[in-house]
């Protein structure tokens, strides 16, 4: 990709100036919201559900189709970024953020509330622009300590939204009084992004791959819709085959137009390498599980035992506790794995990752009637992430040619938000079809149906990892710490 330097604009700072120092902080501010925003919604989820007369199956396409959309965001804001601006990108992700967050929390009926979730899918695309923005006015020591304080906002964010949904939640009784807070915390992100962050400097030259994110968009959505709604319409109904078919036609015609045009939305060369392929795989199964499941385990906390036979009936407070021990863990798996990759190599790590991801899944599958035992289960599955989602981007820098790591860790960013997606919509399909009959409420064995498939996908990630080529370079030695931010988009 060639690069570009613009005549006039301001000056590169130096790595130590105040004035970089208060971007960095800006910046800080803008992820620690973000992460607050990703935390709080699948928390309150469950009961959001409830007061908008949501069942299980629909509900799954709250998260399925904020997943699609960040998955379509991120490259195609990425690249615009590069090309007129990482501030001017910003901007419009922002505002989007903004107006899909608004409509969430004033959301009257599903179809409102899906149009949100879609708007808030640049939400992804926040933290690649910070990346391009700060690589562009710090060093490259400065760039790697900022994008640290950067994924560490965004992790403890995400983590604090748990805690925070459910403490508000005993304060505010109505969950749209509750979503009105990231929604206007997520308004004062967009003033500090217009009134006091910097714009970058450099630029790249080229053009944006509409037709592949067009043809993308069409083919994934027209698949996840025949998944889900499978169930209801019937797998041979003329719908569902009609769904089916004009998937799989977009998604054959992208892939050729990929293949042809000089600046692809993804990669498919790239993609299909002897060397990433597998580190791709083990992405997109990784995000199955950990993104497509997340709606499901939530149900089941607040399920009401006296009534279905399962669950906990938790409300959010009692959900973000539940959640909280499995998000420590898979923060200290990722703070565990430069270490242990250092130490056993990347490979290794991932291989112990899928495992315990697999051990985690079978242990929720036949213990899942008290709460200890769901919390010892996800924190061994908590775990697994986190381990895979540092190592994986690390294989991804090791693995991928020196002048293509940044679309490479793209495309994995891709794939792994794609996979979330996808096994969203499954699971969705699933809690739809096994059911109380003459209701839409999932029978206990549609939960450990789930579950069953992310073990079966866990594996997935164990197998890719035996199969993957020894990188090029020593695992661990001499990994930019940059690019590991991909692992906390989507």
């Amino acid at each position: 990709m060639s690069r570009t330097q613009p005549a006039a604009g301001p000056a590169r700072p130096g790595a130590g100036g105040a004035s970089v120092a208060a971007v960095v902080g800006f910046l800080v501010f803008v992820e620690l919201v973000s992460g607050i925003t990703q935390g709080m919604l699948p928390t309150l989820l469950p009961h959001l559900g409830a007061v908008l007369d949501i069942s299980a199956g629909k509900l799954g396409w709250v998260s399925t189709a904020q997943l699609l959309a960040a998955a379509i965001s991120v490259p195609i804001f990425s690249r615009l970024g590069d090309m007129y601006g990482h501030r001017k990108l910003l901007r419009i992700a922002v505002l989007c953020l903004a107006l899909g967050s608004i409509l969430v929390a004033c959301a009257p009926n599903f179809g409102l509330l899906l149009v949100g979730r879609i708007l808030q899918g640049p939400l992804a695309a926040l933290l690649p622009l910070e990346i391009g923005l700060v690589r562009d006015r710090l060093n490259s020591e400065g760039a790697r300590s900022a994008i640290g304080l950067l994924i560490g906002a965004l992790t403890f964010g995400a983590s604090a939204g748990i805690v925070v949904a459910g403490l508000l939640s005993k304060t505010i009784s109505n969950v749209h009084g509750i979503l009105w807070v990231p929604a206007i915390a997520v308004v004062l992100c967009a003033g500090v992004v217009f009134f006091l962050v910097p714009e970058s400097t450099t630029r790249a030259r080229g053009s944006v791959d509409w037709a592949g994110a067009g043809l993308l968009s069409v083919g994934l959505g027209a698949l996840l819709l025949a998944i889900a709604r499978g169930p209801d319409w019937g797998w041979t109904a003329s719908s569902t085959l009609a769904f089916f078919a004009l998937g799989l036609i977009a998604m054959a015609v992208w892939v050729l137009v990929e293949l042809r045009v000089p600046a692809p939305l993804i990669d498919i060369r790239l993609t299909v390498s002897r060397g990433l392929a597998p580190v791709y795989t083990a992405g997109f199964t990784l995000g199955a599980a950990l993104f497509g499941s997340q709606t499901a385990a939530l149900l089941f906390f607040s399920s009401p035992p006296e009534k279905l036979g399962y669950g906990f009936g938790y409300d959010a407070l009692g959900i973000a506790w539940m959640m909280l021990p499995s998000s420590a863990l898979a923060f200290a798996g990722s703070t565990l794995a430069p270490r242990l990759t250092r130490a056993i190599g990347g490979r290794t790590v991932l291989t112990l990752s899928g495992m315990a991801m697999t051990v985690g899944y079978v242990i929720v599958v036949f213990a899942h009637a008290e709460p200890w035992q769901v919390v010892l289960a996800n924190c061994v599955i908590g775990l697994g992430n986190g381990l895979a989602l540092s190592a994986l981007p690390a294989l991804v820098l090791d693995t991928a040619p020196a002048d293509r790591t940044a679309i490479a860790t793209g495309v994995f960013n891709s794939s792994k938000t794609l996979g979330g997606s996808v096994g969203g919509a499954v699971f969705a399909a699933v809690l739809t079809a096994i059911t109380f009959q003459g209701t839409e409420v999932p029978k206990e064995s549609a939960y450990t149906t789930v579950w069953w498939c992310c073990a079966g996908v866990s594996i997935l990630v164990t197998a890719a990892s035996l199969i993957l080529v020894k990188p090029k370079t020593a695992s661990g030695s001499g990994t930019p710490a940059a690019p590991a931010a991909s692992v906390s988009v989507g």
